[in-house]
């Protein structure tokens, strides 16, 4: 009797051991997970936050060159600039397909089906390019359109026909980068642009103001500097996709067949990426005139608040890119727990580039506001907006990086849905109360932009625990 308690002790004891071992290896493994996802995010993330800030420094260039031209160049610039990033962006949304379907083959290791991703997104580029290059060619009718004077329509329109020749071109480097980014490899995009910034300094030099033999242009001179390097970099992506890299690997050369169902999956994704863009960019615009309701120093205040946190927001953006990469690719490998370490993962990573931003703008918002204007009362009236930025960098950060990770499983009509929702039925009502019912002005814009951007967050949050809970009961199955 002693020894069978005695055996069924040791048995029961073994048990135990065992599942203690288990259990300490599956938290090994877990951690060791979460160590590679972090070190995935940052080694995706940083070359894209450099891409990313490379094509705001060729902006941040033509600007300067041009407002060192002329005043009135500036105008021309800026309003045909406004119209050809706003179609290009969301031309950019239309084609978010060609990175999360990459992802989603690359996590399956289906190398192949990466390329015909590709070869499949590639003429949506080039029909999408050319239908927005025919818009806006007949420019002078389309700034008539909008209302400008003669002399600002007449001289706004020759930069926009310049613009609109480079549009198929950079919309065929963003297909080829994206598929780059797909698969796990973004440092040639990010080294193109890179150089492409070099070159930038020295067309706007020749072109702006007629050196090395050319004429002087202004801004058209700094449109046809676009263009080129438009041009540039849609060659030489080309050349690195299609000649040098490991193109056999994923037969890029191999046509695809016709397939609708296909073709139908790429532009789906890119729909709910396309709207998402409108719907945002379109409130911010609406915003803009808004300010302008308020006055010239109003205005300018919120130009700055704008674009202090349009720099922060390259920072999200670069990390949401990376985690749509890699939710791609767990969805690829159909786990969940992967996806849950891919999702919460970019959040505390983003949580943390937003926190140190914040405290920046907390602790020098006077030097910031300084960097900007020279105007006292302009200063003054900015410091308290940019010492604001220190919440909405933190809410819009994350609702920027969780879209993306949604984007990445292939979540796209409740996401769009919740931001369109945050964008316009939030945020605009709310800044017409708190800004002109109860006269906080720009101020009462800035709250309204953090409640809207707090609310698409939790949102996009709740919709992520949804879906991996959706998952992991349901399965992967279509």
């Amino acid at each position: 009797m002693r020894s069978e308690l005695y055996h069924k002790l040791i048995l029961s004891d073994k048990k135990d051991s065992s599942l203690s071992q288990k259990e300490e290896r599956e938290t090994r493994v877990f951690k060791l997970k979460v160590l590679r996802c972090f070190r995935e995010t940052w080694k995706l993330a940083v070359p894209v936050v450099i891409a990313r800030l490379g094509a705001i420094g060729m902006t941040l260039v033509d600007t300067i060159f041009v407002g060192r031209f002329s005043t009135q160049d500036l105008a021309y610039q800026s309003i045909a600039g406004t119209i050809h990033t706003l179609l290009l962006s969301v031309a950019m949304g239309l084609l978010q397909g060609t990175i999360v379907l990459t992802a989603n083959a690359f996590g399956q290791g289906k190398y192949r089906e990466c390329g015909l991703v590709l070869r499949r997104s590639i003429p949506y580029a080039l029909i999408i390019g050319i239908l927005l290059m025919l818009m806006c060619l007949p420019s002078e009718f389309v700034m008539n359109l909008l209302g400008q004077q003669p002399d600002v329509a007449q001289g706004s329109a020759k930069v926009l026909s310049v613009y609109a020749l480079g549009m198929p071109f950079a919309l065929l480097f963003f297909v080829m980068s994206s598929f780059l980014e797909g698969t796990k490899r973004p440092l040639p995009g990010m080294i193109m642009i890179l150089l492409a910034n070099v070159i930038n300094v020295f067309a706007n030099y020749a072109f702006v103001y007629g050196h090395f033999g050319f004429p002087e242009m202004g801004s058209v001179g700094s449109a046809v500097a676009t263009t080129l390097i438009r041009v540039i970099l849609a060659v030489g992506m080309f050349i690195i996709v299609f000649c040098i890299d490991e193109n056999d690997l994923y037969g890029v050369w191999v046509k695809p067949e016709k397939d609708k169902e296909e073709n139908k999956r790429i532009r789906a994704v890119g729909y709910g990426a396309a709207a998402t863009i409108g719907v945002e960019e379109g409130s911010y615009s609406a915003v803009n005139i808004m300010a302008g309701w308020l006055g010239a120093m109003a205005l300018g205040a919120y130009t700055i608040m704008l674009n202090v946190s349009t720099n922060v927001f390259v920072l999200a953006s670069g990390v949401g890119t990376a985690s749509s990469v890699l939710m791609g690719i767990a969805k690829g490998k159909k786990s969940v727990l992967e996806m849950r370490i891919v999702g919460y993962t970019a959040l505390a990573f983003n949580l943390v580039l937003m926190l140190i931003c914040s405290a920046i703008f907390l602790l020098c918002p006077h030097f910031i506001a300084s960097v900007y204007t020279k105007d006292p009362a302009l200063a003054e009236m900015t410091v308290p907006l940019i010492m604001i930025c220190s919440l909405l960098c933190v809410f819009d950060g994350t609702q920027q990086v969780m879209v993306n990770v949604l984007r990445g499983a292939v979540d796209i009509l409740v996401p769009t849905v919740c931001q369109g929702a945050a964008f316009v039925f939030i945020m605009l009502p709310l800044i017409w109360l708190l800004s002109f019912q109860w006269d906080h002005g720009v101020m009462g814009m800035t709250y309204a932009m953090i409640v809207a951007c707090a609310c698409a967050a939790v949102f996009l949050i709740v919709r992520f625990v949804l879906i991996c809970r959706h998952y992991e009961k349901e399965g992967f199955e279509r």
